[in-house]
């Protein structure tokens, strides 16, 4: 974990107040650590950065109604030096984009948003440590930032960072507006946010006043959760309605029904916790109905406790021996349970990061434990 990593993980503890929506987005890359940080990654640090100082086919969510009653299968460990090297776990195959066709598709992007006489710079296929997802990432010669499905799919980011160095505190707008304005660049980039029905609006400072960049996110929404991975979000300059972030995030989603009850969620979660030693004493156990992507932090944290602390808690902790569990990647309704431990002493020389507030991902329908977090 560099300085940076480091800093965010520090930063983004239990008692910050983020926006809800970039929970995922954070939590996946402060888990990951690459040579080239991937757009999502630089995407959070941005947003984190900038707020707290105050991702075309739609695809329909399916029902089952035979559903599958056990979907959890044992992840399969990966180290990050295999992770780093596209070891293994990541294998192209017959849908996953050359080279030459990433390149076109990256140009394709670049002027799709006004940028057709950028030319790309660097390009690399790069593999996720947490599911078995291939990625391009593109840099061009101006600093603009592409990443996208490396298999085909229609989710992918741009991010042009460059912009909010420039001299852009002068700029104004209001919430209302900063959706309306939100609405009209997605519409002019070629996306439809009426079927979206859930919106957040944030902004880099406390009030409308002083903000001068704002974020607005269009979630698909089921059972009145919004869906994190069904989304539309920008982040723009008002006024010159400049792009400084753009993610469309499609990817299929199973609305799985909801059998398991939130009690029953959390002494599932509870038992789970069980199986490991944490000296400290819980203060509060709670639950709220999610979307999210299974994946193999809870596993970790069960199967590989003293591996999980060492390489989150120290800055110098080679990447290369860090511990990953590599899952498949589903998209479920989940009650996340989060456990709340009382932690009188944060500076004894064993304080550790993953227990302040640990949280499982309990599957709704069959209530197995299908991935976690610690920064909810």
């Amino acid at each position: 974990m560099d300085k940076l990593d480091k800093k965010i993980y520090n930063d983004l503890n239990a008692h910050m107040e983020i926006p809800e929506e970039l929970d995922s987005i954070i939590n996946n890359a402060l888990n990951k650590k690459k040579k080239h940080y991937s757009i999502i990654k630089k995407v959070a640090v941005f947003l984190v950065i900038t707020f707290a100082t105050s991702g075309i086919v739609f695809a329909a969510g399916i029902v089952y109604e035979n559903y599958e009653k056990n979907i959890w299968k044992e992840p399969q460990k990966v180290t990050g030096k295999s992770a780093e090297n596209n070891e293994g776990l990541n294998a192209t195959s017959k849908n996953t984009m050359s080279e030459d066709e990433a390149r076109k598709k990256g140009q394709e992007i670049l002027e799709q948003f006004g940028y057709k006489n950028d030319r790309i710079k660097t390009i690399k296929l790069e593999s996720s440590p947490d599911n078995y997802e291939l990625t391009w990432n593109i840099e061009t010669e101006q600093n603009i930032l592409i990443d996208f499905d490396a298999n085909g799919g229609a989710t992918f980011s741009l991010l042009n960072e460059k912009i909010s160095y420039t001299d852009i505190k002068k700029y104004r707008t209001t919430t209302k507006e900063a959706e309306n304005t939100a609405k009209e660049l997605a519409k002019k980039y070629g996306y439809n946010t009426e079927q979206y029905n859930y919106v957040k609006v944030s902004s880099n400072m406390e009030s409308d006043i002083e903000s001068y960049i704002w974020n607005v996110a269009f979630f698909k929404e089921y059972d009145g959760v919004e869906n994190p991975y069904e989304r539309i979000e920008i982040s723009f300059v008002p006024q010159i309605n400049e792009i400084i972030g753009f993610t469309f995030i499609d990817k299929k989603f199973e609305n799985n029904p909801i059998k398991i009850t939130e009690e029953e969620a959390k002494e599932i979660a509870l038992k789970e916790e069980q199986k490991i030693n944490v000296k400290y004493e819980i203060k509060n156990i709670e639950a709220k109905l999610k979307i999210e992507a299974m994946n193999g932090y809870a596993y970790l944290r069960t199967n590989d406790y003293n591996q999980l602390h060492e390489q989150t808690s120290s800055e110098d902790y080679p990447y290369e021996n860090w511990t990953f569990y590599c899952t498949d990647s589903r998209i479920r309704k989940v009650w996340l349970v989060t456990i709340i431990y009382n932690i009188p002493n944060k500076f004894d020389g064993n304080y550790n990061p993953n227990d302040e507030r640990v949280s499982y991902f309990v599957d709704v329908t069959t209530g197995e434990i299908i991935g976690g977090g610690s920064i909810y």
